[in-house]
């Protein structure tokens, strides 16, 4: 059984908790710079272990850490993580840029450790059927995808608007990259971005990009801190398409072939389990990396990501 301990109580680890709690994985333990939240955390998800970031990372008993954690305190705690010889999982963006990418998967190869990014949307079981059926509708040529939520500046504790790492394509904007990227299969020709800011904050509110991939592949995606709408992933090939509402986490989707329409239902506990089981099978087959969500594929978010902060600096100078 491996061991599995979260770093971080915020909002996304209770989700993570019950993940792993469906998962072949034994949340073992719960880490936090203050105790008493630790402790209130592991007393609701029945946790028998609370750590310190530090006692973490000293116990061996500890198999793998789950990093949960603000985006600007990814790349430390993961360093410090792999150089204990702990396998690790990092929610999403894994790092601030791709060189840091690059950096941390070399880490986790001279400490003989697993690192992925937390890209859930890879691995839910809606997602493992629709890859199996994708070759049903053609080729594809479109891939449409967004991801819009509404800023509450009265809460602004819970948004991430630091420059570095803040900003609604770092939060929200990776899951239609992801996703585009999922059904692509292909590195990128060209980018273009458009991106508003909002006030005097120093990172990007709303970002429409459109992505051509060297297979010829056109990706429009979107992601918005400034309206909510209705997210949507849609693939378009020349025999049909795939529509998914919220498709990092949905258990429904539609598939149109020449017309006729079909329905596609998944069961589904936790949308995180299948990405920390896919984990698990990795580390236990002695990999280093995910087949499927690779140090590549996290570089290539990251360039998209990257690219992005490029076009919005040149164009607000």
């Amino acid at each position: 059984m491996i061991n599995i301990v979260i770093l971080g109580c915020g909002h996304i680890a209770e989700r993570i908790a019950l993940g792993i709690q469906y998962s072949k994985g034994n949340l073992y333990g719960i880490a936090s710079r203050d105790k008493q939240k630790a402790a209130a955390f592991a007393q609701k998800h029945h946790i028998s272990h609370i750590y310190s970031y530090e006692e973490a990372f000293h116990d061996p008993a500890v198999d793998l850490i789950y990093i949960a954690t603000a985006n600007p305190t990814h790349v430390k705690l993961a360093q410090k993580a792999l150089s204990h010889q702990k396998h690790v999982i990092i929610e999403k963006p894994l790092a601030a840029n791709s060189q840091e990418i690059k950096e941390l998967f070399e880490i986790a190869k001279q400490n003989h450790c697993f690192l992925m990014e937390a890209h859930k949307t890879c691995f839910t079981p809606l997602q493992q059927e629709l890859l199996k059926r994708v070759h049903e509708i053609g080729p594809i040529h479109t891939i449409n995808a967004q991801y819009c939520a509404k800023f509450n500046e009265e809460n602004l504790k819970e948004w991430n608007v630091e420059e570095k790492m803040g900003g609604s394509f770092y939060d929200v904007g990776v899951y239609p990259i992801c996703f585009a990227h999922l059904y692509s299969q292909s590195p990128i020709k060209r980018m273009n971005f458009h991106v508003n800011t909002y006030k005097n904050f120093d990172c990007d509110f709303e970002c429409q990009c459109q992505i051509e991939y060297e297979n010829g592949i056109l990706a429009t995606l979107k992601s918005s801190w400034l309206n909510k709408e209705e997210n949507k992933g849609i693939l378009i090939g020349e025999k049909g398409s795939i529509e998914v509402t919220d498709f990092w986490k949905n258990t429904e989707a539609k598939i149109v072939i020449q017309g006729h329409e079909e329905r596609i239902e998944v069961n589904q506990k936790s949308d995180f389990t299948g990405e920390i089981d896919h984990a698990i099978d990795c580390i236990q087959k002695g990999l280093l990396q995910s087949p499927i969500m690779s140090e590549s594929f996290s570089i290539h978010i990251s360039l998209v990501l990257e690219e992005m902060k490029r076009q919005r600096k040149k164009t607000s100078s």
